[in-house]
């Protein structure tokens, strides 16, 4: 049987490294406030290696779906949180696909 790879086999140092990780955490739908920030702490978890092992992370998210109640356009407060988790300032961008986003990635240090 094959071993399925896992962070220990790979060489993240200066590689940028897109993680995708479910932040569709509990929120209040009255304040949009986040409820219980357990998700973010754990994909902190991954997040921290990634950065220990020297990759340059970037973090792509979403929170609920358009109409429903657990919906937020920004992920600041996510942001926030995972920062929190991290013990490190974690640099928010309202923009995913556009010249902000991409100067933001060109402009990362590894870890």
């Amino acid at each position: 049987m094959s071993k399925i790879p896992t962070l220990d086999d790979f060489d993240f140092k200066g590689k940028t490294v897109l993680v995708r990780p479910d932040f569709n955490v509990p929120i209040d739908p009255a304040t949009k406030e986040i409820v219980d920030d357990t998700r973010i702490r754990a994909h902190a978890e991954t997040i921290r290696e990634l950065c220990e092992k020297g990759a340059k992370v970037v973090v792509v998210a979403h929170q609920g779906r358009p109409g429903e109640p657990d919906y937020v356009e920004s992920l600041k407060g996510h942001a926030e949180r995972l920062g929190e988790a991290l013990g490190k300032t974690v640099k928010y961008v309202d923009d995913l696909f556009g010249e902000e986003a991409k100067k933001v990635i060109r402009g990362l240090k590894p870890g």
